[in-house]
């Protein structure tokens, strides 16, 4: 599952096709290596981007400048290059959110893959991940009771502003947007509301591909997983299969 998509070219036919892209440094224009489905590393220039938040078979692995040919093959350059700088998926908001000192939350809504929760000089807000967008809340005033790393988070929409971002269609990366508002909340930051108020593109959008996977659904998938175990938090890892195990008993 990618947040970017990228409509690609691979001959000069010009007929495009939807590939998933984790790089937020890439742009039209561009020369890519694409890792195709069960076939050979393909050249191909990016056509198009849109933040669309599909499951595409096939996958930008690197730009052709970082890439090399051998005997007619493509050869990648050493280490992960396919996920650079920035945010591309809803994992690397969670791990960025974590490290700015936001606190991991169970949510009482099943709807909710990942929840954070944070306080400020006097207010209280919430982030919360579901499949397919971002909610954000902002409550007046201090929780009555400390909040606990992975403790039942219950919400309420009543309680204040609640902002709800979907990820299809989005005119701009509301990973990194939520990402902004949650580092200017931590500094008692002002128009806070106005940082994740949804904007949605005016460009007529391309149909989604085909389902490719049944297990697209499921929070491995969600959080990128592409073999092996993620890390959650508290030396827990979720494993391809959906079990969480924690590797440090």
């Amino acid at each position: 599952m990618s947040y970017i998509i990228a409509h690609v070219v691979f001959d000069s036919t010009g007929t495009t096709y939807p590939v998933n892209c984790l790089r937020t440094d890439l742009k039209i224009g561009d020369e890519v290596v694409v890792k195709m489905n069960n076939r050979p590393l393909k050249w191909a220039r990016i056509a198009d981007i849109n933040f669309l938040h599909w499951n595409c078979q096939n996958t930008i692995e690197c730009l052709a400048s970082e890439a090399s040919s051998t005997k007619g093959e493509i050869v990648l350059p050493p280490g992960e290059s396919r996920s650079v700088g920035g945010l591309a998926r809803p994992y690397d908001l969670a791990v960025f959110l974590y490290k700015i000192g936001w606190l991991p939350r169970r949510a009482a809504n099943k709807m909710y893959r990942m929840a954070y929760s944070a306080t400020n000089h006097s207010q209280t807000s919430l982030i919360l991940m579901r499949k397919n967008g971002i909610d954000v809340q902002i409550i007046e005033g201090l929780p009555a009771e400390e909040m606990k790393p992975n403790s039942v988070l219950s919400t309420s929409q009543s309680d204040g502003p609640f902002i709800r971002q979907p990820f299809h269609g989005s005119q701009d990366n509301i990973l990194e947007r939520t990402a902004k508002f949650a580092q200017s909340f931590l500094q008692n930051g002002e128009n806070l509301e106005a940082m994740v108020e949804p904007i949605q593109t005016a460009k007529v959008l391309p149909k989604p591909p085909p389902r490719v996977r049944d297990r697209e659904d499921d929070l491995y998938s969600a959080l990128g997983g592409d073999g092996g175990p993620i890390y959650l938090s508290d030396g827990v890892w979720l494993t391809p299969h959906g079990g969480a195990h924690d590797w440090g008993r």
